[in-house]
């Protein structure tokens, strides 16, 4: 066997070996990861957990304070809702994230968060109409920042569509395109501060 044979074999089995890793990153932000005892239901300790790994909490905790303060959960959904990272929320990913987020209650329209009618809101214009009522209520202990477990738990509840106190596979959709912490921090700094 020649040295260059060598060469090619061994960069075959760096590659093949690379295949499981690269699996398992990817694997640790699906239900099945994050449902520990293989019951089909993601629990509220079950999501802490998983939510505690995937690194969205720090990622979104822009000076590092283990806080978020409403600026940081501001420019999280703003970040959340710009589904194509170009960022600016278009009438179509406004409707999504208020869905997604909100709920049928809220009734803002796009149209008073588009002041200069562009057929986008940017990150001033999502500041500007920025509504604080969902930031207090996840605030549960009142002191003006949400910890990791207020955060967790607010998203965990929001997931949980039918409100049974768990999350199954149907529900999991909710959760589509976010919770890698490395994809978060890149997005919130590139927009900014919101607030």
């Amino acid at each position: 066997m020649t040295s260059k044979t060598i060469s090619i074999y061994s960069a075959a089995l760096a590659a093949v070996l690379m295949i499981p890793a690269a699996s398992q990153a990817e694997m640790s932000w699906s239900h099945t990861a994050w449902d520990s005892d293989g019951d089909m239901e993601i629990t509220d300790s079950e999501f802490a957990t998983g939510f505690s790994d995937s690194g969205t909490y720090g990622a979104l905790d822009r000076d590092g304070d283990m806080a978020l303060n409403e600026s940081e959960f501001a420019t999280g959904f703003y970040s959340n809702w710009d589904m194509d990272d170009d960022p600016r929320v278009t009438e179509a990913e406004y409707d999504a994230g208020v869905d997604r987020w909100y709920g049928s209650e809220y009734n803002t329209p796009f149209s008073d968060y588009d002041l200069d009618s562009s057929g986008y809101i940017d990150g001033r214009e999502f500041g500007e109409g920025w509504d604080s009522g969902y930031y207090r209520q996840w605030d549960v202990d009142g002191d003006s920042v949400l910890t990791e477990a207020e955060y967790s738990t607010g998203v965990f509840n929001n997931a949980d569509l039918d409100s049974d106190q768990v999350i199954t596979v149907e529900e999991e959709g909710w959760f589509e395109g976010w919770f890698d912490g490395d994809d978060i921090e890149a997005e919130v700094e590139e927009v900014g501060d919101i607030i």
